[in-house]
This record gives structure tokens, C-alpha cells and sequence, in this order.
């Protein structure tokens, strides 16, 4: 018994350690509807949790990460990133794309950004079995829409207007304590088990984890995995510090299909290009980009 029981506890724990297994996830697919509804809402659920390696979707991402990197547990807890009370805040505007997008835009969109890759056709089986999920997790909330909740005010933008070197270097040992076991100390994961989180195979400079203030937040209600504890002065200095590093740019030109008419993007916005550096200059912080 003992032996056994020893054996399952070891499985277990490689088992969440790699994000294969997941109690919330689990629970998100009960009660599915039968038919081609719920074959959707499943096959969005399976695409989230393996983008990178699911022959349905991999085509479309240009890294090592999948929905389930950022959206942990399949976006269904109560972390920072999670899809609860997602579906329901659109149809809505979006500053960065400054015009009104739709779910469906914004599940294409982090194609581009956080995945690094093609941004997928809206109406595609891709993009519809992914809002499903979403959208299934929201089931029974009411539309919010213009009314979207305003978040709590966040402590990292006034942290960063007076960021220098020492925080970087602070977060540096944060890293090293609570994150390089797992991320490993040049930032490139685990294959298959943990995603890098800067360099060619990582989200790129127009992602929104690219923002030190975003980051941090995730990072607070996230890391480490499975016991959230860093305290807010700890996830700004470590997000300092990953964000600090190189990622690849973002120019929107390179993440539409050949032959996209100009409307397919659902934005004002039609070229854009950033690096790691200029998204702290833009914060009003002049660091050295390490390397």
C-alpha cells in the first residue's frame, strides 16, 4: 500500500507540475451539452490546454507556449488571467486596438501577441471552439458589456515610475529563488512541462504579459505554481526583471495571412512595433536590456 500510494503521489505531482492535470479544468467540463455544442465547448477546452502540440491549432502559434501557460487551470479559477466573467464583458472596447472587438477578436488576437504566431480567421473553427469554452464557462452570468467592472487600482504603475537597476537586480534573486527551478536560469522552461517566458519562444513585445505592470499582477496571483506567495514588492521586481530581458518584436504585418483584407483585423491599429526595451522606455524607465 505504502508503495503505491507513493507511486500516485509521485504521478500526481508530475502530473500538475507538467499542467496536465487539473481538479478546475476537470470540473469546467461536466454537464457538457450533447451534440455539436458540446463537442465545440471540448474541443475548445483541449486546443487551450494543448495549443502548441494539437494538430487543430499549432499551426497557428510561433512559440513554445499554449493558452494554458497564461490561463491556468483552463482559465477556470480565481487566479489573475482566468476566463471567468471574460465572455460576458463583450462585445467591449479595447484601448490597445482602439475600436469595439468581440470575443472572438480577442482570442485571435493573442494568436499574435502572447502566442507569437498567425492570427486565425475569426469565423474559423479554431477561434469558435475556443469562445464556446469561454463562453460556457460564463453560462448563465449576465451580459456586462459598457458596464464592465472597474479593477482594483493596481501598485506596480507607480512602482515602476520609480524603478532603477537595483530592482532589477532584485528581482534577479527572487528568480533565482522562486522561479529559475522551474523556468530555468536563462528564462527557456522545461519543454513540455514549464513555457519560457523570454527569448525567441517566449510571448513577444506586444503581448500583455509584456507590460511590467501586468506581469506582475499575473505573477502575484499566480507563481509559483500551485502556492501563490511572492509579495507585491517580489512580482514587480521579478516582472522587472523577465520583461528586462529580449523577446521578439511585434509588428502586426507578420502575424496576418497572406492576402488578409485590412477589415479581417478588427482595429485601427495597422502596424505596430516594439521591443522589450521600448515598453520600459515607454514606462518611463531607461534600462539596459539584459542579455
Amino acid at each position: 500500500m505504502k508503495a503505491t500510494s507513493s507511486r500516485q503521489a509521485l504521478l500526481a505531482a508530475t502530473l500538475f507540475a507538467a499542467g496536465m492535470a487539473s481538479a478546475p479544468a476537470a470540473d469546467a467540463l461536466q454537464g457538457l451539452p450533447a451534440g455539436p455544442l458540446g463537442e465545440s465547448i471540448q474541443r475548445g477546452h483541449d486546443m487551450i490546454m494543448n495549443t502548441n502540440t494539437d494538430v487543430r491549432v499549432k499551426g497557428f502559434v510561433g512559440n513554445a507556449l499554449t493558452c494554458n501557460s497564461c490561463h491556468t487551470d483552463g482559465g477556470n479559477n480565481d487566479h489573475p488571467g482566468n476566463f471567468l466573467a471574460t465572455a460576458t464583458k463583450f462585445p467591449s472596447y479595447s484601448k490597445r486596438e482602439d475600436t469595439v472587438i468581440t470575443l472572438e477578436d480577442r482570442v485571435a488576437n493573442c494568436f499574435m501577441r502572447s502566442m507569437n504566431g498567425m492570427r486565425p480567421s475569426t469565423d474559423s473553427g479554431v477561434v469558435v471552439d475556443m469562445a464556446a469554452y469561454i463562453s460556457w464557462l460564463d453560462r448563465g452570468k449576465p451580459i456586462l458589456g459598457g458596464a464592465t467592472p472597474v479593477p482594483a487600482k493596481s501598485p506596480y504603475a507607480a512602482m515602476l515610475k520609480s524603478a532603477g537597476e537595483a530592482d532589477v537586480q532584485a528581482g534577479a534573486k527572487v528568480y533565482d529563488a522562486h522561479c529559475a527551478s522551474c523556468h530555468g536560469a536563462g528564462g527557456a522552461g522545461i519543454a513540455g512541462s514549464f513555457p519560457p517566458i523570454w527569448g525567441p519562444d517566449s510571448y513577444n513585445a506586444g503581448a500583455g504579459l509584456a507590460n511590467v505592470a501586468k506581469l506582475a499582477t499575473w505573477v502575484k496571483g499566480n507563481m509559483p505554481l500551485g502556492n501563490p506567495s511572492l509579495s507585491e514588492r517580489e512580482a514587480f521586481e521579478v516582472a522587472l526583471f523577465v520583461d528586462s530581458h529580449p523577446r521578439p518584436d511585434f509588428m502586426l504585418s507578420q502575424h496576418l495571412r497572406p492576402g488578409s483584407a485590412a477589415d479581417d483585423y478588427n482595429a485601427r491599429v495597422r502596424s505596430e512595433t516594439d521591443t522589450a526595451q521600448g515598453n520600459l522606455r515607454k514606462a518611463g524607465l531607461d534600462l539596459k536590456l539584459l542579455p
